[in-house]
């Protein structure tokens, strides 16, 4: 939306002042970034809770997900717990520990060359939109002199001197029209250079993290041949709606037709591809969509084995499903992120025990704290209860308020019957808003969470692939 000022037609008193007023509401949704976190809820071979609606950094935020079934007391006392792994965890960060320091490095080199650029950037833009308010005051104070030697002229219409006045003032007001057109389009053309180098600076850190799952699979001697198959699907589509038939299907799929809902999947999609190794994670990469026009956004999933190519649930097998993920039309790339992360972790039994290992050290010390009485006007359920050990301390260095930060931390540690967590699913989120800013300031939790998606620390599921065998079984 452009908010563009012209002069007034005399009489018209009111036009500036109405026009400035919503350019300041435009430039207060131009700096709006949508940090939208779904937090969603999860029950095996059930229905997770849906993402909430997010909100923006400096927002309370959306509403995050209910329901799903929790075990654990109610809300009472906490005790800050001191940050640590659990023994699983421990040993599989000791024995990757080069490899999981580089890849934090490799991200703050990756980051690094754009920041100069991309700090450039925003000082001209905000230079821009000074100069663009600057001219938009003096607008409007000439229109409130204009307005009032109209007025004066009106009740004295043969003033000679009232008259001159008049016509320097409509000149005055016709130069500061052109002012306000040009320094609003130099303002856009700011914003839109700095999105570009911010979106450059996401595609340069997305690329460090690509380097570290094809450094796995090279490792481990696997070629990357999965990743042309979950490309395949994804250009093609043929994931949304693959685990419904008919209308349901069709109405998926029309859904995904629209440009706002593409733009959203493409944009999980190119992170994904980015972020997780698909000859690891292609089940959770490829899972069924099914879209509805207002729904919360739910995952039903389904444990498969890495033993073999043709394998049911597998990207050659997409029919054959009963995993999938449900979304709304308005969900975010966060929060298809995140249902897609709940499918990682169900569908590889290594990642469980160390998402549950993680999450008992890193909480041991905690009293769980019901939802529904801490956070009584979010909407919880009254069976939702977690921890939230320092969690907060990542999302406030992604950027949210300090309210929306605890909420989002409560929600990262929830507990469930000991099957699976939040830990992935919103560590996942905040590697995608920022994963410069969650390694730096939560390594213990970024290296679990990148070091799944990668594979890196998977050092069962790696072995059994690779032999070609159902994980845990005998070599």
């Amino acid at each position: 939306m452009i908010a563009v000022f012209r002069p007034t037609r005399p009489g018209d008193t009111d036009a500036v002042l109405r026009c400035v007023r919503t350019l300041r509401a435009v430039q207060a949704v131009i700096e709006r970034r949508d940090c939208g976190t779904g937090a969603g809820g999860f029950k095996p071979g059930n229905k997770c809770a849906g993402g909430g609606d997010g909100g923006g950094p400096d927002s309370g935020g959306g509403s995050s997900g209910g329901g799903g079934d929790s075990s654990g007391g109610s809300g009472g006392s906490v005790e800050q717990a001191k940050p640590g792994d659990g023994p699983l965890v421990k040993a599989a960060r000791d024995e990757h520990r080069k490899a999981l320091d580089k890849a934090r490095k490799n991200l703050d080199k990756a980051q690094e060359k754009a920041d100069a650029k991309f700090a450039e950037a925003t000082k001209k833009f905000y230079e821009a939109k000074d100069a663009h308010f600057d001219a938009s005051d003096r607008a409007a104070k000439l229109q409130e002199e204009h307005a009032g030697i109209i007025q004066r002229l009106s009740a004295d219409p043969t003033n000679a001197t009232l008259q001159q006045s008049l016509e320097r003032s409509t000149g005055m007001l016709e130069e500061s029209s052109k002012a306000f057109e040009s320094t609003h389009k130099a303002m856009e053309k700011a914003h839109k250079q700095r999105e570009k180098v911010r979106q450059e600076m996401r595609s340069a850190v997305q690329k460090a993290l690509r380097k570290e799952c094809d450094s796995v699979n090279k490792e481990d001697g696997i070629e990357d041949k999965r990743r042309e198959q979950v490309q395949h699907i994804y250009g093609i589509g043929s994931h949304v709606g693959a685990a419904q038939f008919g209308d349901v299907a069709e109405r998926s799929r029309v859904i995904a037709s629209r440009t706002v809902v593409q733009q959203e999947m493409k944009e999980a999609q190119a992170f994904a591809m980015n972020a997780v190794n698909p000859e690891i994670h292609v089940q959770a990469m490829t899972t069924p969509i099914v879209f509805e026009e207002s729904v919360r956004a739910s995952a039903t999933v389904r444990e498969i084995d890495h033993d073999a190519e043709q394998l049911v649930g597998s990207a050659t097998s997409l029919g054959n499903r009963s995993s999938y993920t449900t979304l709304s039309a308005n969900d975010s790339a966060s929060t298809h992120v995140h249902e897609m992360a709940h499918h990682m972790e169900y569908t590889t039994p290594e990642v469980r025990e160390l998402t549950n290992d993680f999450l008992a050290s890193r909480t041991a010390r905690e009293s769980p704290v019901q939802f529904s009485k801490k956070f009584p006007d979010v909407g919880y359920a009254d069976d939702e209860v977690g921890s939230p050990d320092d969690f907060s301390k990542a999302f406030k260095a992604a950027g949210y308020s300090d309210e929306h930060a605890e909420r989002l931390a409560h929600y990262a540690g929830k507990r469930y019957d000991g099957t699976m967590t939040e830990v992935l699913t919103m560590g996942m989120e905040l590697m995608y808003k920022d994963a410069r800013a969650f390694a730096a300031s939560d390594p213990e939790w970024f290296d679990l969470v990148f070091g799944v998606a990668s594979g890196r620390i998977l050092s069962k599921t790696r072995k059994a692939r690779k032999e070609q065998r159902p994980y845990g079984t005998s070599s």
